[in-house]
């Protein structure tokens, strides 16, 4: 542990939306005291992209189901470009990014707490003076997925999305009525 280096300065960020400053850069340079600069020397603004913008609870299932049944039908996805990007930019025309995934239930996120929790307390007191849970009380699970379509309206409109999806990956033709009579049966 580096607490057993004084001579060396250690500073520790958490990096969370619960902290006064949550960009890790900023709260970088204020933790080192820097100035900011302002006017036409402060920072600039960074731009968001959509290379790491998640595609949300339906797009998630959209592309977990995809490859399941590409694999069923012994098709090999990883040989398809831009496999990424097609179900990502459908779920941000559509919104779906909006609707942020989460899979953790109540168990798992119970089994990981629990991993790591005498490392967390014994880091917030080395570091912090206070206990974990004081800094990141314990929520209960927020589980968000998407379980498919529940009516027969959206069951055509997911049917349409894939059909337009497997067209834009270049799927080859000769297993798409494979595929759409596996996902027929899935769906």
């Amino acid at each position: 542990m580096l607490s057993r280096f004084p001579a060396i300065a250690t500073l520790f960020l958490p990096l969370s939306k619960q902290v006064a400053i949550s960009d890790p850069f900023l709260a970088l340079v204020e933790a080192l005291d820097l100035d900011t600069p302002a006017g036409e020397q402060g920072w600039l603004a960074g731009r968001s992209s959509k290379q790491n913008i998640q595609p949300g609870a339906r797009g998630i299932w959209m592309s977990a189901l995809c490859r399941r049944l590409m694999v069923e039908t012994g098709f090999d996805p990883e040989v398809l470009k831009r496999k990424g990007k097609v179900i990502r930019d459908l779920a941000i025309e559509r919104g779906w990014d909006g609707e942020k995934f989460d899979g953790f239930d109540q168990p798992l996120q119970d089994r990981v707490s629990a991993f790591y929790a005498s490392s967390n307390e014994a880091f917030a007191q080395e570091h912090w003076g206070v206990s974990w849970n004081s800094l990141f009380p314990v929520r209960p699970a927020a589980q968000r997925v998407y379980a498919g379509p529940q009516t027969e309206a959206e069951r055509k409109e997911m049917r349409s999305l894939m059909v337009r999806v497997l067209r834009e990956l270049g799927f080859p033709w000769r297993l798409r009525r494979r595929f759409f009579s596996l996902y027929d049966a899935t769906v």
